[in-house]
């Protein structure tokens, strides 16, 4: 699902963290079985990302995320572009993005002192947050208010990866939603399908798009978001943590009177995993 902590740092897709609680069977029984309820899927995924963030920490990674930011002309072609690439880190259990490069270029020492200010801003978050709000933000997006949205249906059970995993469609539920913010439009019009891992019911992979226009400031005077196509692809690590691998979100929009479109991709790799204690510590980027 989307993710308010999408933005900034790396973007989007910071953003699913979440698995199942186990029902006790191996995982090809579920294969041969009938398939699930729409409401068992999604009520494990709730309480395993409960469980995972109150949890203490455990294994943990450290990768480069490439992140390229592209605005597109009429025909939807590149017209300008900017790179970044990250050394991500989980601090807490939650995603720190460390710029690292910038259109292939290292940072300067200047570039290097924000980097080393922003990261120690961004851990003393944690310092000093009071555990019921760690665990909420370590919880992401998968929570019954989001969830509560919209309605799922459970399709088929397809091998993915080689692990059985269930694909599911959501639509946003009729009737009067959560309105509050922007954030809260945008959620109550998406739609789109989602592949839930069987044994774990973390999320394998997902795309959603927008159904109509979302309007930008009092009748929309401001503009609209007209386009908003997300896809996001997460892999499985050897010991069970899950990994957002790549990630891919076009957007068109109208700002007063000009139309805008962007297309935004992530891509994750070298992933080595590294003790929690290491996280919570580092201050040093790959090679510094």
């Amino acid at each position: 699902m989307m993710l308010a902590s999408w933005s900034g740092g790396g973007g989007l897709p910071a953003m699913l963290i979440v698995a199942g609680l186990l029902s006790g069977l191996p995982a090809h029984s579920w294969a041969t079985g009938p398939l699930p309820a729409a409401a068992d899927v999604t009520r494990r995924m709730i309480e395993r990302a409960q469980a995972v963030a109150q949890a203490e920490p455990g294994p943990q990674y450290r990768y480069q995320k490439r992140s390229r930011l592209e605005r597109l002309d009429a025909a939807w072609h590149p017209v300008s572009s900017e790179e970044k690439t990250y050394d991500v880190t989980l601090i807490c259990g939650v995603p720190f993005n460390r710029l690292v490069k910038v259109q292939g270029r290292e940072l300067s020492a200047a570039e290097l002192r924000r980097e080393d200010a922003r990261e120690e801003k961004f851990r003393q978050q944690f310092v000093s947050a009071d555990r019921k709000k760690l665990v909420a933000r370590k919880e992401g997006v998968v929570t019954p208010e989001l969830l509560g949205r919209y309605d799922f249906a459970v399709k088929e059970r397809v091998l993915l990866h080689n692990r059985p995993t269930l694909v599911l469609t959501f639509k946003p539920k009729p009737g009067d939603l959560p309105a509050a913010s922007f954030e809260d439009e945008l959620l109550n019009r998406m739609t789109g399908t989602l592949w839930v891992d069987e044994a774990e019911a973390d999320t394998a992979r997902l795309k959603a798009n927008l159904l109509e226009p979302v309007s930008l400031g009092w009748f929309g005077w401001l503009g609209s978001l007209s386009r908003c196509d997300l896809s996001l692809e997460r892999e499985r690590m050897p010991d069970d943590v899950w990994v957002n691998r790549k990630m891919d979100l076009l957007i068109q929009c109208r700002k007063l009177v000009t139309t805008q479109r962007f297309r935004t991709t992530e891509d994750s790799s070298g992933f080595s995993r590294i003790e929690a204690t290491s996280a919570i510590n580092r201050k040093a980027a790959p090679g510094n």
